[in-house]
């Protein structure tokens, strides 16, 4: 499915409504919820409500204007699975922007909520997987503040993320007007 590039969102006015309807016309059921200033987003195949294909949740930090991306996860497992179930409507470029799609919402929410700024911690458990997740989040906006190590004065960060990483930063803004550009736009 592919819309007329005159039906395309820009970034100044793409709304939650659009990126639902981007999902649900690939295949696709997106879901916001939120509890206090925590939030959770997750997409499952429409045609299997019970195949999660990922999720992403955190929270925006009180007292101040930031989203705390806690965790991202897309399952490949259920890509493929959803892909084989239901090949006509669950296509590739589906499976690729099914994080994209979860992040544009999340950054939408922020945006409601008055938040100006996003931070995530790619997190060190694995080398590969580290390497993937900063590439990934550099790729789409983020910037890389400081890595949070075992060091005595890394253990605030520590304790507000949980672990040892990559920390990185983007303005909402930013990563919407990228996010957006990212998951409307193919690339010809």
């Amino acid at each position: 499915l592919s819309m007329s590039s005159s039906e395309l969102p820009s970034a100044e006015a793409v709304t939650m409504d659009d990126v639902y309807k981007y999902g649900s016309e690939r295949g696709t059921t997106l879901s916001l919820s939120t509890l206090g200033p925590g939030y959770r987003a997750v997409a499952r195949a429409s045609h299997d409500e019970s195949l999660v294909l990922g999720y992403i949740e955190g929270f925006v930090r009180p007292g101040g204007k930031i989203l705390h991306v806690d965790k991202m996860e897309v399952f490949r497992p259920s890509l493929k699975k959803a892909q084989h179930q239901n090949p006509t409507v669950f296509t590739g470029e589906v499976s690729a922007k099914v994080g994209m799609a979860l992040g544009l919402l999340v950054f939408l929410h922020a945006k409601q909520q008055g938040c100006k700024d996003a931070e995530f911690l790619a997190i060190d458990d694995e080398a590969f997987q580290h390497k993937r997740l900063v590439r990934y989040f550099t790729r789409n906006g983020f910037t890389v503040y400081r890595y949070v190590g075992d060091d005595f004065k890394d253990v605030p960060d520590r304790l507000v993320w949980g672990g040892c990483g990559t920390l990185m930063g983007g303005t909402i803004t930013h990563l919407i007007s990228l996010w957006t550009d990212n998951l409307f736009r193919t690339k010809k």
